[in-house]
């Protein structure tokens, strides 16, 4: 009777292996991920294949020799944009704000509804135990807790009052 092989990494599927290869092959995945893809690639041929054809053309492209651009690459390429068109293409171009004022750059952790309101009423109980209770224990730690709750509420409020200004500013210029 044939024993039927299991995947140790049912979550892996080899769509995502496939589409992580080049970062997993690069180094630069992250170690859960890195640690599920190669479970997945001991236990799949085809993936096993694409990786090995992957790595063997990255080492291919290792090893050519280094080319040296001629000295007026760059004025080339300069003069081979046509500016009129980039600038006719200015109102569909999306409107772009500094990094840090995009939502992203904030953590998931911080930009969380949960977190926010977490931090809020951890606060407000904070600062609720400040006025009902005179513990000297206490006195310098609910302060501290009163605006470290509201830390992640005001980092977005900051951001997005920030966003509104730098677009206020770009559409009227």
């Amino acid at each position: 009777m044939g024993r039927k092989e299991t995947n140790p990494n049912p979550s892996m599927k080899c769509g995502s292996c496939r589409d992580d290869l080049q970062e997993y092959l690069d180094g630069t995945l992250e170690k859960k991920t890195s640690l599920q893809l190669f479970l997945h690639l001991r236990e799949c041929v085809d993936c096993q294949v694409e990786h090995d054809r992957l790595e063997g053309m990255f080492q291919l492209l290792d090893n050519l020799p280094d080319y040296q651009a001629p000295a007026n690459f760059d004025e080339k390429i300069l003069a081979s944009v046509n500016y009129q068109r980039y600038r006719a293409m200015e109102k569909i171009r999306r409107e772009r704000v500094p990094v840090y004022l995009e939502k992203e750059f904030l953590p998931a952790m911080v930009r969380s509804r949960v977190t926010r309101l977490a931090g809020v009423g951890v606060s407000i109980l904070s600062l609720l135990g400040m006025v009902a209770m005179d513990l000297p224990i206490l006195s310098g730690f609910l302060p501290l807790m009163v605006v470290a709750g509201v830390v992640p509420e005001l980092l977005v409020r900051i951001q997005g009052i920030g966003r509104r200004v730098v677009l206020a500013q770009q559409s009227e210029s």
